[in-house]
């Protein structure tokens, strides 16, 4: 029998004690930390709230600082997942994702609310701002440009994301990266680079930006499975021909499989058909658009996503909304920035600095971005003004960290609606892959649009489909 005498006992409580507060979950020291409770559809979770910056380089000598809000829900942080989470632009801070989606609280018409969709339950969550957006600058307004490019953000988010693991104590803890529209470049770009420094990555999540994966090889096909997309749309505004029309899932499968057979063949050799066969294709297409065939190029037979939004209402003088085709107004679903800016001075406590586009001017991020991961081309330029993407392709990012990191999965994410993606598109692009990469992906298309959990109905399904890939790690 083993006696425990008192001194014992004083030594086994401090070993407890030091073993509890060595695992438990802690902001980095000069964090503004504030404890909380997030009401989630599960029930109650406390959690500590982090408001801070870590100084970052841009992998050429400019010095800035990131700011991130951090949600910390665990004492197990060795075990559980961290998920760092940004929006895109580029340019774009992380309200959107933050304060719409993802956090443990929502901000809705300008009144902050409990987010009962929060994926907090099984990933600790740091939502991170960009340099020159939020509360996130450069060390000097000389250096601020120096943040501005595609490759100098890789490397200062590579750079944030190892510091603050570091700082928190969390140096072995799976990582996520999520990124929504521009912010997938990111999330792609930066799982290579940690791989490349040995530091690898869960999982990525690819919102609202297609899989960054370089030029796409066959842009023919990409481009005639936008039309289900487009079909959809028509259909919401009442402006699809009477003999495409049905019930939604109806009119996908036709208008994918018209894209796949006829379309794609049609997009790659125009000049094969003959003017009769011309004339048939090209009212089709036109047909499962709500448009006339007028509104076909009649050389390439392509209808950009800028001359569909144009023409589709262009009698009423309507143009459809970029993000979201079933909308006109282009109504800017970004949370109140008064609303935001309380929530940090009055329930994080957050009392330093100014919000660029709150407190502040927007800064020329966006503007002044250089798209140097790849040339820019006149073909890639004028794709770009055509409402195809940015002015230059990629990098396979995407397919590079994936080989280099056998384990890390990827979910995609795209709207019905949003006219920059195509959930079709997604399908194509995955299939095409290896069988083994292409059983690491995850896709997900929304009856939404680019911003798709702006639906309440929408929010649910997609916090849902979140929480289940950053928890898969948990359960493996």
């Amino acid at each position: 029998m083993v006696r425990i005498t008192s001194i014992s006992r004083v030594l086994l409580l401090l070993v407890c004690s030091w073993l509890s507060v060595a695992t438990a979950a802690a902001c980095p020291p000069d964090a503004v930390e504030t404890g909380h409770e997030a009401t989630l559809r599960d029930g109650t979770l406390p959690y500590l709230a982090c408001a801070g910056t870590i100084a970052v380089d841009n992998g050429d000598d400019a010095q800035g600082r990131i700011f991130y809000t951090a949600y910390l829900a665990s004492s197990d942080v060795e075990q559980r997942p961290v998920a760092f989470v940004w929006n895109g632009g580029p340019g774009a801070d992380s309200r959107l994702l933050h304060f719409a989606a993802l956090g443990p609280v929502r901000i809705r018409d300008s009144r902050a609310e409990a987010n009962p969709d929060s994926p907090l339950a099984v990933s600790d969550l740091v939502f991170v701002d960009p340099v020159g957006t939020g509360f996130s600058r450069a060390e000097s307004e000389g250096e601020a440009a120096g943040f501005y490019s595609t490759t100098a953000d890789i490397a200062a988010t590579t750079d944030f994301i190892l510091s603050w693991l570091e700082t928190s104590g969390r140096a072995d803890a799976p990582i996520f990266l999520v990124g929504e529209s521009f912010g997938t470049w990111r999330a792609a770009g930066v799982a290579e680079a940690l791989a490349d420094q040995g530091r690898p990555v869960a999982g990525i999540a690819l919102i609202s930006g297609g899989i960054p994966l370089g030029d796409m090889p066959d842009r023919h096909l990409m481009r005639a499975l936008s039309l289900p997309n487009r079909a959809a749309t028509a259909l919401a505004h009442g402006k699809l021909a009477p003999e495409m029309r049905g019930d939604l899932p109806q009119v996908l499968q036709r208008a994918e499989r018209f894209a796949r057979a006829v379309y794609a063949p049609a997009l790659v050799d125009p000049a094969a058909l003959s003017p009769k066969e011309r004339a048939a294709v090209r009212g089709r297409i036109a047909a499962f658009q709500g448009l006339s065939p007028e509104a076909v190029d009649p050389e390439t037979l392509w209808v950009s996503p800028r001359t569909f939004r144009t023409e589709l209402l262009g009698e009423a003088g309507q143009m459809l909304d970029v993000f979201d085709m079933r909308s006109t107004d282009g109504a800017d679903p970004t949370p109140s920035g008064k609303a935001v800016l309380r929530y940090y001075r009055e329930h994080l406590r957050y009392a330093e600095g100014r919000y660029a586009g709150i407190e502040v001017d927007e800064l020329p991020v966006g503007a002044e971005w250089q798209y140097d991961q790849a040339p820019i081309t006149p073909e890639s330029l004028a794709r770009a003004m055509a409402g195809e993407g940015p002015p230059s392709p990629s990098q396979p990012w995407t397919l590079r960290a994936m080989a280099k990191m056998p384990d890390m999965r990827t979910f995609v994410a795209a709207g019905l609606y949003d006219s920059l993606n195509s959930c079709a598109a997604n399908e194509a692009t995955v299939a095409a892959l290896p069988t083994p990469v292409a059983a690491r992906f995850a896709l997900h298309c929304y009856p939404g649009g680019h911003m798709m959990y702006d639906e309440p109905a929408v929010a649910v399904a997609f916090g849902h489909d979140i929480a289940a890939f950053l928890g898969a790690e948990k359960q493996e």
